[in-house]
């Protein structure tokens, strides 16, 4: 299948591209990396030396200069031949250097990019803990001022590159620091600070080539010029960096999807059942063919959401594409595993270990039901500063039909009903979805184009159908479980 495209790079990416995937199909070996549960240095040092860890890296530092979406082509392709390989390149390029590039001062470039930028030193972040996920106001790794130096401590969780990296950007709380009394701030943690260490791998279902361990400040001493930003201003900092991360993440989603539909087509373009190939059957054609439209959606949507210059709009977008891409990857592999019947159960054929792979991306950097709950607030917050006119697409005002029935019922007691919210999310990642799908479709005007782009707003017209549908009270849900047998207060 077709890469994520551009119009902007000028033949420039392509040419990397081009290098980065006969790299791969040269070195990189994907069963081989899982069973290791580890890359080669060799290979992290073929990244480097392609340069890859400096595409989103300024130039005068040695990066290439790229952009959020040039990134993600490159992401798309390494998961075309290995998600733990994509991971680790797209986090370094995301989470790992985002902050450092945008809030770093001058003094803090000089010192790590050429680094981060040449491979060298590749970048990790963390903000998850045991006891704080995508709760961030629940942080409890903590950093206080000691004169002229800053006293860590606590424990992160899951942390993507851990094992490797030479630089970490973490999350801490930081009470009382930039005059902001539960304020959070980011620092710049390297391995050998006193008082920081790196915990254990984790064993993990997929993704077993990426490294993943904890983080333990064991009141470990970081001078003051370790803060990134401005202190105690972490939060607004976390959106911005989050939404690359996230914008990333998908577009390896897309990569995953993209084997897996190859290998679907493939094996079912030579496979005979019943005198004919398996592709000549209507019902295996209708099912690839809404692969193909997921897939196709998924990317429209990567490549949208990466061309968003506004924060507030990156946000928004990076969430959606995040729940789409992520839900889609897991779709489209589970159903070309089905498309191989047996065969598919098998891990010579690299199904098994893409949903294997793809199965936690539906978790990290957010879980798809909190952001789908933020989606569905976003979207109602949105509509009621830009209502949408009686001249838009039908989906948009079924949509925005659908959310102010919401608000018309509930009024602001809608903030306060997540599972409502949450259904409003998740048409709202359908639609957008679908407006990307249709907009790149008609850009290319291409046939096949016009026909996937179709098929999606199809299936956001079902999506919204489904969410107008959750009516249920909550009191029905918590008696079906039987919570009070279980000794649970709702």
């Amino acid at each position: 299948m077709q890469a994520l495209t551009t119009d902007t790079d000028g033949g420039v990416v392509d040419a990397l591209l081009e290098q980065t995937a006969r790299f791969c199909a040269r070195e990189v070996d994907a069963r081989a990396i899982d069973a290791a549960a580890q890359i080669p240095s060799a290979v992290l040092e073929g990244l480097g030396a392609l340069g890859l860890f400096g595409v989103t890296l300024p130039e005068a530092h040695g990066g290439a200069g790229l952009s959020l979406a040039d990134a993600c082509r490159v992401v798309e392709v390494l998961a075309r031949f290995d998600r733990s390989v994509a991971v680790s390149v797209g986090l370094h390029l995301g989470l790992g250097t985002r902050g450092l590039v945008r809030y770093g001062t001058p003094a803090q470039h000089a010192r790590w990019l050429p680094a981060l930028a040449s491979g060298a030193c590749v970048a990790a972040f963390s903000t998850t803990e045991p006891g704080a996920g995508s709760d961030l106001s629940a942080l409890r790794t903590t950093a206080t001022e000691d004169g002229e130096r800053l006293r860590v401590s606590g424990e992160k969780s899951y942390v993507t590159n851990g094992a490797f990296a030479g630089l970490f950007t973490v999350a801490v709380s930081t009470p009382g620091l930039g005059g902001a009394q539960r304020g959070q701030s980011l620092l710049l943690v390297e391995p050998t600070d006193a008082g920081f260490a790196v915990q254990r791998e984790e064993h993990k279902l997929g993704l077993k080539g990426s490294s993943t361990t904890g983080l333990l400040f064991d009141d470990a001493t970081l001078p003051r010029d370790r803060l990134l930003g401005e202190p105690g201003q972490g939060a607004r900092m976390l959106q911005h960096i989050l939404s690359w991360g996230r914008t990333l993440m998908s577009a390896g989603c897309c990569g995953g999807a993209a084997f897996a539909i190859d290998k679907a087509l493939a094996h079912t373009a030579q496979r005979t059942q019943f005198g004919r190939p398996l592709a000549a059957l209507d019902v295996v054609q209708e099912r690839l063919a809404r692969l193909r439209a997921r897939h196709f959606a998924m990317e429209a949507l990567v490549m949208a959401t990466a061309a968003q210059a506004d924060d507030d709009a990156l946000a928004t977008h990076s969430l959606a594409a995040k729940v789409f891409c992520s839900e889609g990857a897991g779709f489209v592999a589970d159903e070309a595993l089905q498309l191989h019947g047996a065969l598919g159960f098998i891990e010579d054929t690299g199904l098994a270990l893409v949903v294997r792979d793809v199965r936690v991306t539906r978790i990290f950097e957010g879980a798809n039901d909190v952001l789908l709950t933020h989606l569905g607030q976003s979207e109602l917050l949105r509509l009621a500063t830009k209502p949408v006119d009686a001249g838009a697409p039908a989906l948009d005002r079924a949509l925005a039909d659908f959310a102010r029935a919401l608000h018309d019922t509930h009024r602001l007691r809608i903030f306060r009903a997540p599972r409502l919210l949450h259904a409003l999310g998740a048409a709202t990642q359908w639609v957008m979805a679908s407006r990307a799908a249709t907009a790149r479709a008609h850009h290319t005007m291409q046939p096949t184009h016009l026909a996937l782009a179709q098929l999606v707003e199809q299936e956001a017209r079902s999506a919204v159908s489904r969410a107008a549908a959750v009516t249920a009270d909550a009191a029905v849900f918590q008696q079906a479980l039987g919570l009070e047998r279980l000794g649970v207060t709702p």
